[in-house]
């Protein structure tokens, strides 16, 4: 079945995309573990922090040393593989990574050093695609003959020489519901005239601190010796679990200026720059036309690399350097579609993004929050992310919407579109027709929203002649036929031009057999994408924690045609079902031979566009669901019956 993808490009590898979590800080690399003979079966969780700490001091140029300590218990393999290699990454130019001590302690009392030929410096992805800008690198620890029962240790210091922006410090320490902590700590020191604004939930400490010679200092504890289940449905963790926040940043509007420090000289317009828009908007004088022109030239000509130099990953490259190499990163995308826009006396600005990150910020201004850039054209009131290829002028990708953003020209906040059946809504379209003998012949018509077009066309590029023909037969086998299909595509995925969809004709051979009387469920249509298996996503009798509910609309029309040979003898009553999660509705009807069944749904965002829905909302999504499911097992009754008495 064809799945739409989304795909959100980072700000910086430098920022996370939500805060720093505990757990996080070792990035899991799969390796081969020792042989063991624990049993993962005694476990109750795969590891548990037994020690952490986290200290951070802080100079008065908001520069600062953060030292981690980490002492880890093992449990399972799946940990085991997790952390036979923790890798850190660091920028080069503005900070320095230095890894204490690391060690192992066997479950008998072993202590083993690692060798420090064993800690070693890699390129970062994002430095190895474009080997000049090779500032980001990654330490790797590697610890040698892990097992279950094994602790490991190891302690880094960061030692930052170069704020993010003038007078910026960031902490965001979050605690994973998931995971277990016997004992973790964070302090945090600065100079006690350097404006500090606090923020924590769920952790023992106070947001005040204690002043002593000229410090102030902040000490958190925390402690949870029983993880949380896992849920089905689940927002970032950030968003709920314990936290602490602080910034040297007042409110986000200041964060909004340092941005534009730097971005906004990087967009001058040049000789070149000013060329190539008039080339590109040559013969149109509209001008949504010509800013339609210029993004859609930056969305299919820069190339996406990461490439971060010095504070590169918070400070776009010229417009004119992006120009010369055709490649950069999200922000320069932006920094040349501005330039662009500018050359043409069309005014934009660059826009902070948390890419599928929720619909809400937190109290405390902080970068990492934010994790994507986009573009803003307020002539026209129009969000662009040049960053896809796939997205016409005005589409945005799924995680782009509903997001809080910044506007880094005027340091303003706002909000992109919402996620809602304006841009979600999907319609498909089936015709099943079956001849006497049970074959049938059909096709699938959807007709693409906003969100599902962006990710259609990226799948439907990867199309080819030598693989169109493995495509169709696994879109058959997906959905049970044993049969052919044939794609027809309506539009090309790469002409942002006009609007792109798809539609599947199949056949298949043998599916019923009319000779004996029978019911019929809908089938599962070839090439779209159904809501029948939604319950599925929901089979928790309940759910603990809050999670991200938006606004849709998905409707699926199904018409079978059944042959003379096999009366229809009754087809199901239509249903509606309605709670504070949405509606659903399935209607039958017939006309002769032919029956028509058209499935509604329509899912709620229950506490509004910009909040999170809560756990006790889960249970109406649940009841939603299972209605959804009740509705798509109705059958057609077909058939002769045999004669009474016969």
């Amino acid at each position: 079945m064809l799945q739409p993808v989304s795909c959100a490009l980072a700000l910086a590898c430098l920022l996370a995309a939500g805060p720093a979590l505990a757990d996080a800080a070792a990035t899991a690399v799969p390796a081969v573990a020792p042989p063991s003979t624990g049993s993962d079966a005694e476990a109750s969780n795969n590891f548990s922090f037994v020690r952490y700490r986290a200290d951070y001091q802080v100079r008065a140029d908001a520069g600062n040393v953060q030292t981690e300590t980490y002492e880890i218990l093992l449990k399972t393999k799946a940990a085991v593989e997790q952390f036979s290699q923790v890798r850190l990454s660091y920028s080069e130019k503005m900070e320095t990574l230095d890894v204490v001590n690391a060690y192992t302690l066997t479950a008998d009392g072993q202590r083993r050093e690692v060798p420090a030929d064993r800690i070693y410096t890699q390129e970062s992805y994002s430095s190895a695609s474009a080997a000049m800008y090779a500032d980001r690198k990654v330490r790797v620890i590697v610890f040698p003959n892990l097992a279950p029962g094994t602790r490991l240790f190891y302690q880094v210091r960061r030692t930052q020489l170069t704020p993010y922006f003038p007078g910026y410090f960031g902490l965001w320490e979050t605690f994973n519901v998931f995971t277990q902590y016997d004992d973790a700590e964070v302090t945090l020191s600065a100079p006690a005239n350097l404006p500090m604004f606090v923020d924590s939930r769920g952790v023992q400490g106070s947001d005040r601190p204690v002043v002593k010679n000229g410090q102030a200092q902040w000490r958190w504890r925390y402690q949870r010796r029983e993880p949380m289940q896992a849920q089905n449905w689940s927002a970032a963790v950030w968003e709920f679990g314990p936290n602490i926040m602080a910034s040297t940043y007042r409110d986000w509007a200041q964060m909004g200026r340092a941005y534009q420090l730097k971005a906004g000289p990087a967009a001058q317009v040049t000789p070149e720059i000013q060329a190539l828009a008039d080339e590109v908007t040559a013969g149109i004088s509209d001008r949504r036309a010509q800013a339609d022109a210029l993004y859609r030239w930056v969305a299919q000509n820069i190339r996406y690399v990461a490439v971060y130099l010095g504070n590169g990953g918070l400070e776009p490259n010229s417009a004119q350097s992006i120009l010369d190499n055709h490649y950069g990163d999200c922000k320069d995308h932006v920094t040349i579609l501005e330039a662009l826009l500018a050359a043409k006396g069309i005014t934009s600005s660059p826009v902070l993004i948390g890419a599928g990150g929720g619909p809400t910020l937190p109290k405390i201004p902080l970068l990492g929050r934010f994790n994507h850039a986009i573009t803003y054209v307020p002539e026209f009131d129009l969000y662009l992310d040049s960053t896809s290829a796939w997205a016409r002028f005005g589409q945005l990708p799924d995680g782009d919407l509903g997001a809080p953003v910044l506007h880094t020209r005027d340091a303003t906040l706002a909000r992109t579109p919402a996620n809602d059946p304006q841009r979600n809504a999907t319609v498909m379209e089936v015709r099943f027709t079956f001849d006497a003998q049970g074959n049938l012949r059909g096709e699938t018509v959807p007709q693409l929203s906003d969100n599902a077009e962006i990710g259609m066309r990226a799948q439907f590029a990867q199309l080819n002649a030598q693989n169109r023909a493995r495509a169709e037969e696994s879109i058959m086998a997906a959905s049970g036929f044993d049969g052919r299909g044939q794609l027809q595509l309506q539009g090309v995925p790469v002409d942002l031009t006009r609007p792109f969809g798809y539609r599947m004709a199949f056949q298949a051979e043998d599916y019923v057999d009319f000779d004996v009387a029978g019911g019929m469920a809908v089938p599962d249509p070839p090439g779209g994408e159904s809501v029948r298996g939604l319950y599925a996503s929901a089979s928790a009798p309940d759910n603990e924690t809050p999670f991200y509910c938006n606004a849709s609309l998905r409707e699926e029309t199904y018409r079978l045609q059944f042959p003379a040979n096999a009366p229809i003898i009754a087809i199901p009553r239509s249903q509606r079902f309605a709670n504070a999660a949405g509606e659903y509705r399935v209607d039958w009807s017939r006309q002769g031979q032919e029956v028509t069944v058209h499935h509604r749904l329509q899912q709620n965002a229950v506490r509004g566009a910009e909040a999170l829905c809560q756990p006790q909302d889960y249970a109406a999504f649940r009841a939603l669901f299972r209605e959804v499911r009740r509705g798509f097992r109705g059958q057609v009754l077909y058939g002769k019956l045999p004669a009474a008495g016969s």
